[in-house]
């Protein structure tokens, strides 16, 4: 099946949900819809998408659509094993002013009990062991908001069936501090072990820039334990203890504290003068200088004694304020030699269902970035942690691609470009920087016939815009097949691939569910191939002044060549 993408600089649009199924021995094709997410047995599919969510039963073909145009409703399913065998989906759902933490059965939303933050927006279950008894997630802190700067935003929390089969909601013990002790922005759970006795989740800290795993741990007596992971990635925690001590930046006086309700009615009668005239002036009955000026809150102090104590407050704030940048730039100078210049990525971390391994990203600046980079550009490490070890030691694979999912086994996905949906999906292992396309995985673990499925359907014509020198215009240039197998996932049983990516030709997503005869828990371990297409991502071409080009032109050009193993460089003479 032949599709044709348009250049990558197409818009991406929402896609309106379209269920045009189209079922094979092997495979089936959803049209319009991202799934993202599917049952241990793949038995159901579950979407995320703007502030929609959208689940579908693959034996009976219902599917449920909680979606609003008018964006009053919002719907979120978790981040981590959200999904059971029998069709509960942990998230969250906002049907009126609360947002809830909250999960889909039956056909409808639950809300689950909270401890606070209904109205911060925040609060979300996102994930739950197979039997639905146990379910981890995050809740607000009342009050909080984005321009919060001194409290925790977002906490962890855990929801336990009782033995009346009710949820109870439990805080999970965190910091309350990050590395610079400082207030972290958020401390989350986002994925939980089949067992429910292991969670994982993030630390963000005061910034928002510092991330790193913080691992949750029950014992035989049910009390819960964290500990965080890797902070050595991030930063010199005894470098750190040495930060100048962090001072909150003073709160600027507002006037109308110090205003009487008829101060405040001047003001109001004021500003309604100056909107009168400033309409007078769009619509050219004065000129520009006969404006007033727009009204200060201070000139409408009445009481002489506030005005004055108005005045001193200013000041007093100026000069603290003052005082606050100057440490402010000694705090920032120093954080410089306590951090690493790297974080993992926000809100990509998954456990394995046996709770044997994290699977994580690790981000820092790209040494090499492309000159012609609209945003500064990052490589990506995969790191999996070993938690059947007492150090728990992190393995690392220098895959450049943000990673999806993993399987009891370590298998774990990976897909690039990571800033585009029209991606590919490998396989890979703890450790290895090897990187197996998925069809070659396919193929070598006894399921052929899926990677002749993905082969045959998955192939797009893809268009490039080429600049013509005669006509000084863009001429549009067909490269030709490119075989694009998505953004995938396996189900936890390792019996369903489940991909999605975005047309450009028609700005619609589109999902693709792969049935697999062998598990992928007894899959092979690792598969061998040679640097052919199979293994290129992407093509770059760049002229001799280093700009980055469309494609081949006459005369000299690099040909930058990136590969699932690395990156090559290659001169040409045209």
């Amino acid at each position: 099946m032949k599709k044709t993408l348009l250049s990558l600089a197409c818009v991406l649009l929402g896609g309106t949900m379209a269920y045009a199924q189209e079922t094979a021995e092997v495979g089936h094709v959803y049209q319009g819809v991202t799934y993202n997410n599917c049952s241990p047995n793949g038995k159901w599919l579950v979407a995320n998408q703007e502030t929609s969510v959208y689940i579908y039963d693959v034996a009976t073909g219902t599917n449920y659509d909680f979606a609003d145009e008018t964006y009053t409703k919002v719907y979120f399913a978790g981040y981590g094993h959200s999904v059971t065998d029998n069709g509960m989906v942990c998230g969250m759902a906002q049907e009126s002013a609360e947002s809830n933490a909250a999960y889909f059965k039956d056909g409808a939303w639950v809300v689950l009990p909270q401890l606070s933050g209904k109205l911060t927006g925040f609060n979300s279950a996102n994930a739950c062991t197979p039997d639905g008894s146990v379910i981890c997630g995050s809740l607000g802190s009342d009050g909080a908001d984005m321009s919060t700067s001194d409290r925790l935003m977002l906490y962890p929390v855990v929801w336990t069936l009782n033995a009346d089969r009710v949820y109870v909601c439990q805080e999970l013990p965190h910091p309350t501090k990050d590395f610079t002790g400082r207030a972290p922005q958020y401390v989350t759970a986002m994925d939980i072990s089949a067992d429910g006795n292991t969670i994982v989740g993030q630390m963000v800290d005061y910034s928002g820039f510092y991330i790193v795993p913080i691992l949750y741990t029950r014992n035989a007596e049910g009390a819960w334990s964290y500990q965080l992971l890797a902070e050595d990635q991030v930063y010199d925690k005894e470098k750190a203890a040495n930060l100048p001590e962090w001072v909150e930046q003073p709160v600027q006086p507002k006037a109308e504290d110090y205003m009487s309700p008829a101060d405040v009615d001047a003001y109001n009668a004021a500003v309604e003068k100056y909107n009168e005239a400033y309409q007078r002036y769009l619509a050219g009955d004065i000129k520009a200088e006969d404006l007033p000026a727009y009204p200060d809150k201070e000139f409408y102090i009445s009481d002489e004694a506030k005005a004055a104590a108005y005045a001193a407050a200013v000041a007093k704030y100026k000069e603290d304020n003052a005082a606050w940048y100057a440490a402010f730039e000694a705090f920032d100078e120093a954080l410089t030699e306590v951090t690493t210049g790297k974080s993992f990525v926000f809100n990509s971390i998954h456990i394995t269902p046996n709770g044997k391994y994290i699977l994580t990203d690790l981000n820092e600046p790209d040494p090499d970035p492309d000159p012609m980079a609209w945003f500064p550009e990052s490589i990506y490490t995969n790191c999996v942690f070993d938690l059947t070890k007492v150090d728990t030691p992190m393995l690392t694979t220098s895959s450049n691609m943000l990673s999806t999912g993993i399987v009891d086994n370590g298998f774990f996905v990976v897909a690039a470009p990571k800033s585009d949906y029209a991606r590919s999906s490998y396989v890979a292992t703890p450790g290895s920087n090897h990187l197996t396309p998925i069809i070659d995985w396919c193929k070598a673990s006894g399921n052929a016939a899926a990677g002749d499925y993905i082969n045959s359907e998955m192939r797009f014509e893809a268009i490039n815009y080429v600049w013509n020198e005669d006509n000084q215009m863009y001429d549009e240039v067909t490269v030709g097949d490119s075989l694009i197998t998505g953004t995938g996932i396996f189900s936890a049983d390792g019996k369903t691939f489940v991909t999605w990516l975005q047309d450009p030709g028609t700005n619609e997503y589109v999902t693709y569910t792969v049935n697999l005869e062998n598990s992928v828990l007894n899959g092979i371990q690792s598969v061998k191939h040679s640097a052919t297409e199979q293994n290129v991502l992407r093509r770059e071409y760049y002229n001799v002044q280093g700009q980055r080009i469309a494609a081949p032109i006459q005369g000299v050009y690099f040909e930058k060549i990136i590969t699932a193993d690395g990156t090559i460089t290659k001169k040409h003479l045209k």
